[in-house]
């Protein structure tokens, strides 16, 4: 009799200690900002996949953006489907706006997100010296190793939220300096 009041207790405390767990993401506005250690994240909505989604750091780890500045949100999108798709939009709550960069310097950030993903092909953004997204106009500092959500919107998948990792500035090509490398 003895034992199964402590197999009862025991139960009870697992029981309770699980109920003292992290909710679901969107529960908590900081969900998945303390994943250290992650420089990208996968995630899938409909036949299409993000792939290696981060945001990149200017340094090494630990440095940061700052406020009102912007930050390089880069990816590829691969399309499993039979039909064509745009990625029409993305937003997070860490900066005023998502925009889209060309990279040559000539055009101006472009607010109206058009990039699109062919049936069976891929779309890369991924260059922080060419063609990215962009979070522009950063409401708060961003700290290498942490991870933000950002909402990635699709014509014809939809939406997908993700907690976006915000990685470290370290793949940058020497032949993509602007000065002689030392």
């Amino acid at each position: 009799m003895k034992r199964i009041g402590t197999a009862a207790t025991v139960v009870l405390v697992l029981l309770a200690l699980a109920g003292c767990g992290v909710g679901p993401p969107g529960s908590d506005p900081f969900f998945g900002r303390a994943r250290i250690g992650l420089d990208s994240v996968d995630g899938r909505v409909g036949p299409l996949r993000l792939i290696g989604v981060s945001i990149a750091s200017p340094g090494t780890r630990g440095s940061f953006h700052v406020a009102g500045d912007s930050a390089a949100l880069v990816l590829t999108i691969a399309n499993h489907g039979g039909s064509d798709d745009v990625l029409i939009g993305a937003s997070t709550p860490v900066a005023e706006e998502v925009v889209l960069r060309d990279g040559d310097g000539d055009a101006g950030p472009d607010p109206d997100l058009d990039v699109a993903v062919p049936p069976g092909g891929v779309a890369t953004v991924r260059d922080v010296l060419g063609e990215h997204l962009e979070l522009s106009g950063l409401q708060e500092r961003l700290r290498s190793g942490l991870s933000v959500p950002v909402t990635f919107d699709f014509r014809d998948a939809g939406p997908i939220t993700l907690s976006v990792p915000v990685g470290t500035y370290t793949d940058v090509r020497p032949d993509r300096f602007s000065g002689p490398a030392a």
